[in-house]
């Protein structure tokens, strides 16, 4: 079935024009934006989504839980005993049950970790159905199919990209002073601080101890200005923590060439609890740009259409937003590396145990009254809104190779991509495909299909390998190229072997048939009326949307 361009769907918001592409890495060879698989049901209990109170930018986590909860796209659970892993298997069956991208924000309210039953609100699964693609930039979702709401997002950022010359527009934070800071509220300091008390938990049985994975980790280098990255940490004690900062990120590259100055200590901040918008550009590679410094800030501002308000850190000159949930500011020690982990890495399976991580000295904590923190269940739920790193991936393959139409990576099957291409030439889809391995780090396995296939369906990608795929003439092998980071077949966690496959109806010259034989659902698309759906729910409601059958 051919992908529809949605049209016919206009935001509700003129706002911002932001958001859209399917993606995987940029041409310049940069790391895939994670994705995932449609669902169209919702859990039970969930309302069908209504237009909110609040709309995008949403200045707090609460702000968009409130949006959240307004348009269905939330659910509650109480009294959630984690010792038990409860929170850990109500992510799974909700994921298993509606998707990746089909199923809701949790709320989970006093949870029993370490034996302790602690008060409090843990925030799972903050940006992971399709219709945020939508909401987080103030545009309004397909309720009617949920991969058109990140069509909707993709081809906004898209736009936005275009208008702005190949980059995202920027808008200066604004500083507010200490007393109107929300996450000042209480403050923490010596003996006061216990980290223990609050509800950060162990996600998996694998994983080493407690971990505070959804911190937007603060630093500055005096060349490089401040930098804004997601680090995860493991909590040691009342006030000790790792912090894992891999090799190529930059937080870890300014902790050593701190190191290289002389200096035993580095002033850090973790902010906890950010806006959607935060959050996002703090997990992911956006923006996409050699330039230094970045502010990252200002780039907050740009996609949010409005500036951030920040607060200087109480401990440095550090500027964090200032209605996040919590900031823990302290210093890394930089004499020393010490064994962190393991932990349940992306890819779904426990990673190893690092030999070589700072350890974290926590000096103080601020924080709101009653504060909201998030917990990532690390590839069980989603990650972050994915448009903005996919609309560069979009953009810039579409640059060099203007005969592509989409390209999409699948988070629920890690390592492959899939390619959709309007074919011009023979030769042509194992030339593209062969391109994108060569360039994405992520892209073990890279399938090239005809531009009248969905990349977003799965379905119709197995029926493209199964059909019109010819593995001994429209492949190829690489022995030996770099490996995604967590790869687990990897034998030394460094190169793995990928493969290009061309699934495009072959031509006969390129050993196809001399007519390749029409789809059956293109035919139907080409026949029927354009509201055929619409009309037979209308007509049918009860029989086409009961469910379970």
């Amino acid at each position: 079935m051919k992908k529809d361009e949605s049209g016919q769907l206009t935001p509700a918001l003129s706002r911002r024009e932001i958001l859209a592409t399917a993606g995987v890495v940029a041409a310049a060879g940069l790391v895939l934006a994670p994705t995932a698989q449609a669902s169209i049901e919702r859990p039970t209990g969930i309302e069908r989504p209504k237009r909110p109170s609040g709309v995008a930018p949403f200045d707090s986590i609460r702000d968009y839980l409130a949006a959240m909860d307004d348009w269905g796209l939330l659910t509650r659970f109480k009294d959630v005993d984690q010792d038990a892993w409860e929170a850990t298997a109500i992510m799974y069956h909700l994921t298993d049950q509606f998707g990746l991208y089909g199923a809701p924000v949790v709320l989970f309210e006093n949870l029993r970790i370490n034996g302790k039953w602690t008060k409090g609100t843990v925030v799972g699964n903050y940006q992971s159905h399709y219709h945020q693609e939508a909401i987080v930039w103030g545009l309004e979702p397909d309720l009617v199919e949920p991969r058109n709401s990140y069509r909707i997002g993709l081809r906004h950022m898209v736009k936005l990209l275009e208008a702005n010359k190949g980059d995202y527009p920027q808008i200066a934070p604004i500083e507010v002073p200490r007393d109107k800071a929300a996450c000042k509220e209480v403050v923490l300091e010596g003996d006061a601080i216990n980290l223990e008390l609050f509800p950060f938990i162990q996600g998996n049985p694998g994983d080493a101890g407690r971990y505070i994975n959804t911190a937007s980790t603060v630093s500055a280098d005096p060349e490089w200005k401040q930098n804004i990255g997601t680090y995860r940490c493991q909590i040691l004690g009342p006030r000790l923590m790792h912090l894992n900062s891999e090799p190529n990120q930059t937080g870890n590259r300014m902790f050593l060439r701190a190191k290289e100055r002389g200096e035993k200590t580095m002033r850090i901040a973790l902010i906890l609890g950010q806006d959607p918008v935060t959050w996002m550009v703090s997990g992911s590679r956006v923006p996409i740009t050699p330039r230094k410094p970045i502010d990252e800030l200002a780039y907050i501002g740009g996609l949010r259409g409005k500036p951030l308000e920040v607060v200087k850190c109480d401990l440095s000159d550090l500027l964090i937003p200032a209605w996040s949930e919590m900031v823990i500011e302290g210093e890394i020690d930089l004499t020393q590396l010490v064994p962190e982990g393991p932990y349940h890495e992306t890819y779904g399976y426990l990673g190893d145990r690092n030999t070589d991580r700072f350890l974290f000295n926590v000096l103080r904590v601020t924080h709101r009254k009653n504060p909201i923190l998030m917990n990532s269940f690390t590839s069980i739920g989603g990650g972050f809104v994915r448009a903005p790193m996919d609309a560069y991936s979009d953009v810039l393959w579409k640059q060099r190779y203007p005969q592509i139409t989409g390209l999409y990576y699948h988070d629920d099957t890690k390592g492959i991509t899939f390619v959709s291409i309007k074919k011009d030439r023979p030769g042509q889809g194992l030339e593209i495909a062969k391109a994108v391995v060569e360039r994405a780090l992520i892209a073990k396995i890279v399938v090239v299909v005809d531009d009248d296939l969905d990349i977003m369906n799965q379905s119709e990608m197995l029926l493209a390998l199964g059909s019109r795929w010819q593995p001994a003439k429209a492949s190829e092998i690489y022995a030996s190229k770099p490996a995604s980071f967590f790869e687990p077949s990897s034998p030394d966690g460094k190169v793995t072997s990928k493969i290009a496959i061309d699934a495009t109806m072959q031509w006969p010259e390129e050993g196809g048939p001399k007519e390749f034989p029409a789809l059956n659902r293109n035919l139907f698309d080409q026949a029927a009326s354009d509201d055929i759906t619409s009309r037979i729910l209308a007509k049918w409601p009860a029989q086409l949307t009961r469910k379970p059958w």
